[in-house]
């Protein structure tokens, strides 16, 4: 269990002053471009997470002019139902509840997990069994040192025996048997939902990696000669990649389906995760209605309710369609930085 119960920011890039009395269930923001929407759910995350979810590139959280940002937020989590305070400021300082993340944003990007680089993919299907396996980061961290080690012997000549081989590819295998395990668990959930959803045939999902078939322990012994040359590890945990498919195919949809692919398999992630840990996070729906048809909305509230005590989706619309408000939405309507109930 886990929802939040109010936010209070102070300049967060548009939002001056702002106090928001959440309820638990599904909350609707809307308003128009530019008003504040996103920000909303930023603070929430930021609170959960410490950093925003987006990027580098997303320029100065505070607001022009002012020296600093300050975010609260008054949080119920687990079976009893404790209350936490949580806070956030612009120096760094932050009360997080716990280990296990209050919040799965789900933006607008989400068709960048089918279409990005295998890297984002990567990240985003190990964040996830990371808090699956109560062992993940012990034994990714174990496979990063013994990488940095064999690099060092790599870029000093790579002479005498290779110690670091045995339990390198040890590691490695370790990592890739449990991504596999991992995206098999899923895997069900996915293509039913997918079947639901899209209807344009089995899509299913799979781990795959560069020589595939062949002994690791073979497959570093051979690149030991372009690996000195190379002054690092060729065969690592990046030489893999997670493919979408239709049958034995790859998956090619359009930028809308890319994105409700992607929804659908965070969603799955979730289903999983709940499942080995109970937690139910705070689900952050940002804009749901860019670029995907309008008639996935509700089906795909109805499944995110199943994992999830507390929903917060942005919206460029006035008023939620005819089947959302069966959810009984809380909404909010957010223009120039005030946030006000509806």
């Amino acid at each position: 269990m886990a929802w939040f119960e109010s936010v209070g920011i102070k300049n967060l890039r548009c939002l001056r002053s702002v106090h928001a009395a959440l309820p638990r269930g599904l909350v609707w923001i809307r308003g128009p471009n530019g008003a504040g929407k996103t920000t909303l759910l930023e603070a929430m995350y930021l609170l959960d997470r410490g950093r925003t979810f987006r990027g580098r590139r997303g320029g100065a959280l505070t607001t022009r002019g002012e020296r600093g940002t300050g975010i609260v937020g008054d949080v119920v989590v687990g079976e009893g139902a404790r209350r936490q305070r949580l806070s956030w400021d612009s120096s760094g300082a932050v009360t997080r509840a716990r280990a296990m993340p209050l919040t799965r944003f789900v933006g607008s990007s989400s068709f960048s997990i089918v279409e990005g680089d295998p890297e984002l993919r990567r990240r985003f299907f190990d964040w996830s069994l990371f808090h699956v396996e109560p062992d993940g980061k012990e034994l990714w961290a174990n496979l990063y040192r013994l990488q940095r080690q064999r690099n060092a012997w790599l870029r000093a000549g790579g002479k005498g025996r290779p110690i670091w081989d045995q339990p390198y590819v040890f590691h490695l295998e370790q990592v890739w048997r449990r991504r596999a395990a991992f995206l098999e668990g899923l895997g069900a959930t996915f293509t039913s939902l997918a079947r639901e959803f899209l209807q344009v045939g089995p899509l299913r999902v799979e781990w795959t990696w560069v020589g595939q078939g062949c002994a690791l322990i073979e497959q570093l012994r051979g690149n030991l000669e372009t690996d000195r040359c190379r002054g690092f590890t060729f065969l690592s945990s990046s030489r893999g990649d997670v493919r979408v498919l239709m049958g034995d195919a790859p998956w090619r949809g359009s930028r809308g389906q890319n994105k409700l692919v992607g929804i659908l398999l965070q969603l799955s992630a979730q289903q999983v995760l709940m499942g080995v840990t109970g937690h139910r996070p705070v689900v952050l729906l940002d804009d749901p209605y860019a670029e995907m048809s309008g008639r996935h909305i509700e089906p795909m509230l109805s499944q995110w309710s199943r994992v999830a005590d507390q929903i917060v989706v942005t919206s460029l619309d006035d008023v939620p369609a005819a089947g959302i408000v069966s959810h009984q939405p809380a909404v909010f309507h957010v223009e120039q930085g005030v946030l006000r109930p509806v």
